[in-house]
């Protein structure tokens, strides 16, 4: 990692983390500073989720600008403007004295975070690249919640010490403190996902389009919902509930500070398991241990018990809230990244706005026990169904020796390559020859290794035969680039004819493209799915103008036939029989590439 990508990253985390510190204090004093301005009405509840409504609904709409923004403006463009409107929303809480000024104040604070978080979330998906979403993911809410975690001790320490508003002042430092770095720290990451692919620009409405065509996505985004629904009961019913058993202040912060600070722990390891094993898993663990959790929020009522239910909780988060933006990271083609990633996080986000909406009217009706069971039930449904999904991050057994296998058969073929061009002009090249059986062996031996450990992995039979299919696709390419250079080593260069000699260095130059761009489909099929099967795509197309050549090539063995003697003549058909096979290898292989890249890490359906 080079110095500005670590100052990028280290600027980004930081942000969030400050942004998270501000959030953190109205998590634990907000419905408190909000009920003070309240009667005691049927209304009661409603009135007093009023600016969690409004933040959700607002910070939904942001999310949607910030992925806009990102793709078209630039990452650090969404970041720096939301900076700024969180600078105002604070400063806005700070003045207020009725509840019109505190929904106001929190719809620009929800506003802001949600160009900030997901600026900052694509920015470390930008760096972090495909294979390690859930890593780049997991650390970044894990700044966030580990922001909450600070702010939620503070807030509600300074509010015992002092008084509420007093606290807000703690919001007020972090959010200059996040707008400085925005300015000085962060710096453009678009151009690092442009960086050797063509981008082709694609409609906003078109970008969306494609994200909902996918029913894993659909689901991923209800999921999201859900999950922050039910957040919307822990950050705005939560600190009430615990204050009608006789909690103050100062115990409200902790049983929050420890819900978030499990999540901020806990978040890294989930992201970067996910990467490895998969995601779905994960995710049905996370919703069902806090679907479990708020559910016995009905039955215990001392400090230590909630203390080990907010634990519970935020392990639950742990689970799963890093995980399922990472599904969008997963399928989204770099050029519309960030608008999928910003449809899920406003999907995701308007969560708590329809939980404050309708928590707080079912708790107006069936009070705390109602809101705890019906939250509990739609996380359990969700826990349910999260296996109707598709599973975008397999695990690829061996992938790093399939990369250095495929290395050593390009590397055959190279060297193959550069025997024909040797014998094109007239010259013969023993040390080349013995370099093609080197790197042919090297294959050979890397290949039981692949096997072994793809044998004894834990993917279906199926899976397995995919990925064994084209490990053994590859090595035929340098058995079969063995096999011609030992024909072509029988010959005498001054029995080829001429003719023939500059047709082998055209297919020598065609075959170095095919086999290099099968190298790069290889190497860009798990961070870069797209650009892996336009390559595949532009495989086919060499291929054509290899048969071509290899058309002529036998034309113009045939027209020699009268002038080579006739064992020569055997080991040269034999020799661009070989050749052609070899292209024909390369080709196969590719075509089990794109059956892999559909079937196992393209788009989801």
């Amino acid at each position: 990692m080079n110095e500005k990508v670590r100052r990028v990253m280290v600027s980004a985390i930081v942000t969030v983390l400050s942004i998270g510190t501000g959030m953190g204090v109205q998590r634990t004093v907000l419905p408190l500073y909000t009920s003070g301005f309240v009667q005691h009405t049927y209304t009661y509840l409603f009135v007093v989720l009023l600016p969690i409504l409004s933040f959700g609904m607002f910070k939904g709409i942001a999310d949607l600008l910030a992925g806009y923004l990102a793709d078209r403006l630039g990452r650090k463009v969404a970041v720096v403007i939301g900076a700024s409107i969180f600078l105002i929303g604070i400063s806005v809480l700070i003045s207020s004295k009725d509840v019109l000024t505190i929904v106001l104040s929190t719809l620009l604070m929800g506003w802001s975070q949600g160009l900030i978080d997901s600026g900052v979330m694509i920015i470390l998906s930008d760096i972090g690249g495909r294979e390690r979403h859930g890593l780049s993911l997991g650390i970044m809410e894990s700044s966030v919640y580990g922001g909450y975690t600070i702010g939620s001790v503070l807030g509600g320490y300074v509010s015992r010490l002092r008084n509420i508003p007093t606290a807000f002042y703690i919001t007020l430092m972090a959010s200059v403190l996040a707008f400085i770095l925005s300015l000085a720290g962060i710096s453009e990451t678009r151009e690092k996902v442009e960086e050797g692919v063509e981008m082709e620009e694609i409609p906003t409405t078109q970008a969306y389009s494609m994200c909902l065509r996918s029913a894993t996505l659909r689901l991923t985004y209800l999921l999201g919902h859900v999950a922050q629904l039910s957040d919307a009961l822990v950050w705005g019913l939560l600190p009430l509930y615990l204050l009608t058993l006789g909690f103050d202040e100062f115990q409200i912060g902790l049983v929050q500070g420890l819900n978030t600070l499990t999540w901020a722990v806990l978040m890294p390891f989930s992201g970067r398991i996910s990467d490895v094993f998969g995601r779905r898993v994960l995710i049905f663990l996370g919703l069902s241990t806090k679907a479990l959790a708020i559910y016995l929020l009905h039955y215990f009522t001392r400090p230590f018990q909630l203390s080990i239910l907010s634990v519970m909780m935020g392990l639950g988060v742990g689970l799963y809230y890093p995980i399922l933006p990472a599904i969008s990271a997963d399928a989204a083609p770099p050029v519309v990244r960030g608008r999928s990633m910003g449809l899920y996080t406003s999907f995701r986000d308007f969560g708590y706005m329809t939980g404050a909406l309708s928590l707080g009217v079912i708790g107006e009706f069936y009070g705390y026990d109602g809101v705890f069971t019906i939250t509990a039930f739609l996380l359990t449904v969700g826990a349910l169904v999260i296996f109707l999904m598709k599973e975008t991050r397999p695990f690829w057994p061996a992938f790093d020796v399939v990369l250095k296998h495929t290395e050593m058969v390009i590397s055959s073929v190279h060297s193959f390559t550069t025997m024909v061009r040797s014998y094109s002009r007239g010259k013969r090249d023993e040390e080349v020859f013995q370099k093609v059986k080197e790197y042919e062996n090297e294959a050979d031996d890397l290949r039981l290794v692949i096997d072994r450990q793809l044998w004894l992995s834990s993917l279906s039979g199926h899976d397995k035969a995919d990925f064994a299919r084209l490990v053994g696709r590859i090595d035929r390419i340098a058995s079969f680039a063995l096999g011609a250079s030992r024909r072509l080593h029988t010959l005498d260069p001054e029995n080829i004819p001429i003719e023939l000699r500059e047709l082998m260095e055209e297919m020598a130059d065609v075959s170095i493209w095919i086999s290099n761009r099968l190298y790069k489909a290889v190497i860009s099929i798990r961070d870069d799915v797209e650009t892996s099967l336009k390559l595949v795509s532009e495989i086919d197309s060499l291929e054509s103008i290899f048969d071509e050549l290899h058309q002529k090539a036998m034309e113009k063995l045939v027209e020699a036939q009268d002038r080579i003697d006739i064992v020569s003549l055997m080991n040269l058909r034999d020799f661009i029989e070989l050749f052609e096979n070899m292209i024909d290898a390369v080709e196969d292989a590719s075509d089990v590439l794109r059956v892999i890249a559909f079937k196992h890490m393209a788009w989801p359906v």
